[in-house]
Parts: C-alpha cells; structure tokens; sequence
C-alpha cells in the first residue's frame, strides 16, 4: 500500500469513526468510583454481588472452558493449536520457577505462580470487552442520593466523636411510605450543608423513559446531565419536576425531565483487578502460601527466627520488627500495584472512546497499550510471589549450613 493510500484510508477512518460517534457516542461516560458497585445487594440476606466480583466469576469461567477445551482430546504431541498454546505458557512458567527456585521448590511453586498469571491476564484482557463497563442499569437519583447521605453522616459523626466523645450523633430517619421516593426524611441542617458541600455538585445523567437495564453507547440516547443541587429541592426535601434550570458554567437552561429518568449507569461488569478486594484477595492467597512453604522448608522455629531473633540482641529484635514490617508491605504493594495501574487504565480507555469522534487515531493507541500492560501486570504479579517464595524457602538455609560446618569442624 502505498503512502498516498494509507493517507486516504487513515482519513476514511476518521470520517466513519465521526459519523459513529455522532450516533452512538451521543452519551456521558460511565459513572468511575474507587469501590465497586453492588449489582444485586443483599443476597441471602447479607451478601452484595458487586460488578467486579462478577468479573472475576466470567475470567475464571474462562478460564475453565479454555482448560477444559485445550485438555478433553489431550496428546502426547499436541495436534491442536489450543493445546499448544496453553502447553507453551505452562511450560514458559515450569521453566522460569525452576532456574529461579530449583528443580524442587519449581514444581511446588509452578501452580500458584501459573494461575496467577492465567487468571490476572484473562481478568485484565476480557475487561477490554465492550460490554465492560457499558452494560448495565440507571440507578435512581434518589438511591444516589440516598447512598452519599449515609456516608456523610457517617463522616459528621466519626469526627464529631472524636471531638467529643458524648456528644449525641446525626441520624437519619427512615421514611415508612410506599410513595416516598426518598427513604429518609429531612435530616438536620448539619447534615443537609455538608451534603450539599460535598455531593452537591455530583453529576446526574437524564435519560429517555423509565429506569431499567440499559446499554452504553448503543441502547438509548441521553438528553442532558445535570448537578444533584440540580436535581433535589433541598428545602422541600423532595426532587424538582417538570422543567428543571440547570446550570451551565455562566449559563442556566431549561430542561423537561418529565417522562424521563435521573440518575447514573452501573455497570453489570467492571475489571475485576480495579476492585481492591479482588487484588489484596490474590495477595493474601500469594502471601499466606509463600509462608507456608517458608515454614516447611525452614521448620517453625528456623523461619520464625527471621522475625523473633532474641540471641542477636536489640539488633536481631530490630532487624526482625523490619522483616514484619517488610511481610505487611508486601501485601499492600501486591495489593495497590495492579489495582492502580488497572483503574488508571480503565479510566483512560473510557476517556478515549467518547473522545474518538475527534481524536480517531489517537483513539486507538490506548487500546493496544491497555491489551500490553494487562499481561505486563500479569506477568509482574507472578513474578513478585515467585521472587517473595523463593527468598522465603531460601532463608536461612545459608546460616544452617554454616552452623552445621562450624559443629562439624570442632568435632574433628
């Protein structure tokens, strides 16, 4: 293909990739919050299904239909390409544990170090999916409104406490009215400014018919956004209706919300390794097996010997206090590393492909970027618990041998 024809096709692109921006990009980007989103909330009465945990069940269904599949015609020479492939990366994975670890503790570390990688990969890459964080339902404006109220009550009462410890707390009192589309009635007035503070301004998409299962982009057509200061009439302690002015930067318009629904899409499906609970789930699993095989390969006492070194004095309680400090820090680094390298990424994906009308090819990098770093953090996570098992088994074994020679030396 010749230069001038890579211009033209590049410039086709960009005016297709507009004309479906136009139609289907036409809405705001998905809600993004730190903590996942409950898709179904009291399960057997004390359980919420979250999105991310949902993603997490689909990754590692995956996961099985691939085992499953690669392993049900299984040959000594593999025949077919799935089996191949999966053969190829559980033999990359034998190969690296056993130059890192030894032919011994290889093989015992081989299955946590592979299902890690397998997992974090498939969760992190099915994340890029379209259905990712596009498909789900519109949450009312009043729960929105409803959820924030309970946190900064919770908030005025912690530091109220804290201040003064008998002082009487906030409360919110619930609404027992079938009609009622706030559950709780006005709070005091404390209560009230410090939402409006700090929720106030929280944005509220408006969208065509009643609220429900919807689909982002595709599904429907959003009309406006607008401020929950908007939205709720603070001094009647109820939501405006009809035509509502909304405020736009200098500028106020009126908007119909009549017939329509406010509030904000939750998504049915969010990468699973953008929930900290997923990820301190993966690093609590790594690090309660790597001191496992810490214990068994070193005895209780030999391996306890790195954190309670009393024979060493002050310096061995020091130095042992650091290597607790350094087994918890593990955890959170494990924890917080593939949790904010898969938000940012999310986030950043998200922003592209509602800026894809005007930045088509620039669009496209982030996605390519995206599907790399998802197996690069893959294969750091692996590559951490392998490195974090191998130091445990190995600790002390060079102080043993060196007291074992002493004794054998003043023998003779």
């Amino acid at each position: 293909m010749s230069k001038k024809q890579k211009i033209l096709l590049f410039v086709l692109l960009a005016v297709v990739a507009s004309a479906l921006g136009k139609l289907f990009l036409n809405s705001p980007i998905a809600h993004f919050q730190l903590a996942a989103e409950p898709v179904f909330k009291d399960v057997f009465g004390m359980w919420d299904v979250t999105n991310s945990l949902i993603a997490a069940w689909v990754a590692i269904g995956i996961v099985l239909v691939v085992a499953f599949r690669a392993t049900r015609h299984m040959t000594l020479v593999p025949t077919g390409r799935l089996q191949g492939l999966v053969e190829s990366i559980i033999g990359f994975f034998a190969d690296l544990t056993e130059s890192m670890a030894g032919a011994k503790w290889g093989r015992v570390f081989l299955p946590l170090i592979a299902t890690l990688f397998i997992f974090i990969a498939v969760a992190n890459w099915s994340a890029l999916l379209p259905v990712f964080g596009t498909v789900g339902k519109v949450e009312p404006a009043e729960e929105v409104i409803a959820h924030n109220l309970h946190k900064t009550v919770d908030e005025l009462n912690k530091k109220l406490t804290k201040a003064n410890p008998s002082a009487h707390e906030y409360e919110l009192v619930e609404v027992h009215d079938a009609h009622a589309e706030m559950p709780y009635a006005k709070p005091d007035p404390v209560v009230v400014a410090a939402f409006q503070a700090k929720h106030g301004t929280d944005r509220l998409n408006i969208y065509n018919g009643d609220s429900g299962p919807r689909i982002l982009p595709p599904g429907f057509r959003v009309v406006n956004e607008m401020r929950v200061n908007d939205y709720w009439d603070f001094e009647a302690w109820e939501p405006h209706h009809g035509v509502v002015d909304v405020k736009r930067k200098d500028s106020i318009i009126q908007v119909d919300i009549t017939g329509k629904t406010v509030g904000r899409l939750v998504p049915y499906l969010r990468s699973a390794n953008t929930d900290l609970m997923n990820t301190l789930a993966l690093a609590l699993v790594a690090m309660v097996l790597i001191e496992f095989w810490g214990i068994k390969a070193n005895g209780f006492m030999g391996y306890g010997s790195r954190f309670i070194n009393i024979k060493a004095g002050p310096i061995g309680i020091f130095v042992g206090f650091l290597e607790i400090i350094g087994e918890i820090a593990r955890i959170i680094s494990f924890s917080f590393r593939l949790l904010g390298n898969m938000f940012a990424g999310e986030i950043l994906l998200f922003s592209f492909v509602f800026l894809l009308p005007v930045m088509v090819g620039i669009g496209i990098l982030p996605f390519f970027m995206e599907t790399a770093v998802g197996v690069i953090q893959a294969v750091v996570f692996a590559a951490l618990a392998l490195v974090f098992a191998s130091m445990a088994v190995a600790s002390h074994e060079a102080g043993h041998d060196k007291e074992h020679g002493a004794e054998a030396h003043e023998g003779h």
